[in-house]
């Protein structure tokens, strides 16, 4: 058996087993980040608590996943790519059939915590192992496969998740995983190379505390100070521990002889810049997925299914070019095909801030096309830029940097848009009541009118002039939030088009 995977392992095709191994568990962890947001009305109502707790599902989800993607460095050299990849994804996939038996919602959270472990590890490492499965000259291409697994995962999720929650338990969103988290152990077991070059190395205990303690205290100020207020002395004392915790963190890696997170990778330019397109693309990618669900469920009355049907051609769409643009990279400068995608996206925002209450279904599936033509440019492209440009030794470590900047520059898109549209909204609200003035000949007209038709359907005069006023204060209320949204479509547009000024700064090594 032995000897005949090794032949195997030197025959062309071995990359794409390496692709199919690795993918299967990596599609669980993305497909589980959207899949759960859908049958969390579900799950409130089986355990009978309030938002505030079942929020943690998701939060702490987060959270264990972004403490973890800086520690990949760390556990691939001590433990292996193999042994690292297995280990992660026996964690997540245990888990997942212990979230699904969860006899309250203190036992679901502790298990989502071991859950984000898992998975916060399964993404990067995976990242990693099909970056090296292929020759330099292909790495493009196998960014651009491995993005497929990453994008796909997110668009269906709640198609699925809403169909196994309607239709069978929210208990199904978790058993899911279990069998396919079984074939991929047992094919990672039998595909993946063998481990080679583990070291015995210190674990640095302060940068391990203080990484995790600032993004933990970082991602939870993000996500919850919507609700709990921006000014709020518990969020501020979180930004503060963050601060400290970012300081601390950065002083214990300068001086620690084996620090836990090799930051020498942002010494190397183009992975520098790199990053910061990568948390650019965050915040807007992030921002506007964040908006586009809300939009069409709270103002055009979409289901959660009807949403995720309307986001799967896009999906398709950056599935399709992906490799394309991966494949694109390896043969010209990467840094076209990333500012191409940036445009599009750009595009496509500023066409979604254009969406109103009468936007067809038609219309909103080519402004989704066009993000998807976006999308699917800069993933592949940016990372193999980012990937290259580091040795072989650090090629994890950078792996996992890169994926937790994302995570935060997400964490700041929503947090900052959902800010942006609360306000936009008030702002707009202001400004349309203004100038709908009841002693305006308009306006009388309109009230007029919406009388008559409450009084035709039996309701007497002075009833149905109230039933009139409160129609055009929904009609302006409606109105408002619609601008909001548009506006913040323009925002997060902006700031994808920031991303073409780092784009140009990055250089390949041989430049």
């Amino acid at each position: 058996m032995t000897s005949a995977m090794a032949e195997v392992r030197r025959r062309p095709f071995y990359k794409w087993l390496v692709v199919i191994s690795v993918m299967s568990g990596a599609f669980l962890v993305v497909l589980d980040t959207t899949v759960v947001n859908v049958a969390l009305p579900k799950i409130m109502a089986a355990f009978g608590v309030n938002v505030d707790k079942i929020e943690w599902i998701i939060t702490a989800y987060m959270i264990a996943m972004a403490i973890m993607m800086p520690s990949v460095g760390w556990l691939s050299t001590r433990m292996g790519n193999k042994t690292l990849f297995i280990s992660s994804l026996i964690i997540f996939t245990g888990t997942s059939c212990l979230s699904g038996a969860a006899w309250n919602v203190d036992a679901l959270i502790i298990f989502r915590i071991f859950q984000g472990v898992g998975a916060g590890v399964l993404m990067p490492i995976a990242m990693v192992i099909i970056f090296e499965a292929f020759p330099p000259e292909e790495r493009g291409l196998a960014m651009g496969v491995y993005g497929i697994g990453a994008t796909f995962g997110p668009a269906i999720g709640p198609t699925l998740g809403g169909y196994l929650t309607d239709q069978f338990s929210w208990h199904l969103i978790f058993y899911i995983n279990v069998p396919i988290g079984i074939i991929g152990t047992v094919l990672a077991a039998i595909i993946l190379p063998p481990d080679k070059d583990k070291k015995k190395i210190y674990f640095d205990v302060l940068g391990f505390l203080t990484m995790a303690v600032f993004l933990g205290s970082l991602l939870t100020a993000l996500s919850q100070g919507q609700r709990e207020g921006w000014t709020s002395f518990y969020i501020l004392s979180l930004f503060a521990v963050a601060g400290v915790a970012l300081v601390t963190f950065l002083w214990a890696e300068r001086v620690s002889k084996e620090p836990f997170i090799d930051l020498s990778v942002y010494k190397t330019f183009p992975h520098t810049m790199s990053t910061l397109v990568f948390i650019i693309q965050g915040f807007g990618l992030y921002g506007s997925t964040f908006l586009i669900p809300l939009f069409f469920e709270s103002m055009l009355d979409y289901t959660a299914l009807q949403t995720g049907l309307l986001m799967l051609p896009m999906a398709i769409v950056v599935a399709i070019l992906l490799p394309a643009a991966g494949r694109m990279a390896d043969r010209m400068d990467g840094r076209i095909p990333i500012a191409f995608g940036v445009v599009f996206s750009f595009l496509s925002l500023y066409w979604l801030s254009f969406v109103d209450l009468r936007t067809s279904q038609i219309t909103a599936y080519l402004m989704l096309i066009t993000r998807g033509i976006g999308l699917g440019c800069i993933f592949a492209p940016l990372m193999n830029l980012s990937l290259k440009c580091l040795p072989p030794e650090k090629t994890a470590v950078g792996s996992g940097l890169m994926n937790v900047s994302r995570q935060i520059g997400g964490a700041f898109g929503v947090a900052v848009i959902g800010v942006l549209l609360d306000r936009r909204d008030i702002f707009h609200y202001s400004h349309y009541a203004e100038s709908q003035n009841l002693n305006a000949f308009a306006t009388k007209q309109y009230l007029s009118h919406l009388q008559g038709v409450f009084q035709k359907f039996g309701s007497v005069k002075i009833a149905a002039y109230h039933k009139a006023l409160a129609m055009l204060q929904l009609m302006v209320d409606k109105q408002a939030r619609v601008a909001a949204f548009d506006d913040c479509f323009l925002i997060a547009g902006l700031a994808f088009l920031l991303a073409l000024i780092p784009t140009m700064l990055i250089r390949s090594r041989k430049e």
